[in-house]
């Protein structure tokens, strides 16, 4: 099984829009509010970590409000 984490900056106001879009992605096992440098702590899982990147490359980018993106792949 493949996982990434994914740390969101996003603007404050669209933060409830971005967090409601994010659910919907495909491999999105998780969506939570954090506190500190990042808003946002997205985490996905796959058995393709093509789709890992496709929802990050494409479904992610096309999100408004989502000012950083930061990715971290997990390796085991």
């Amino acid at each position: 099984m493949n996982e990434a984490y994914v740390l969101l900056n996003v603007d404050y106001k669209k933060q409830k829009s971005v967090i409601e879009q994010a659910k919907k992605l495909a491999g999105v096992k998780s969506v939570k509010t954090t506190y500190g440098i990042y808003d946002i702590l997205i985490i996905l899982e796959s058995n393709n970590m093509q789709e890992i990147k496709q929802t990050i490359d494409v479904g992610l980018h096309n999100i408004d409000g989502i000012n950083n993106l930061t990715s971290l792949i997990s390796i085991l």
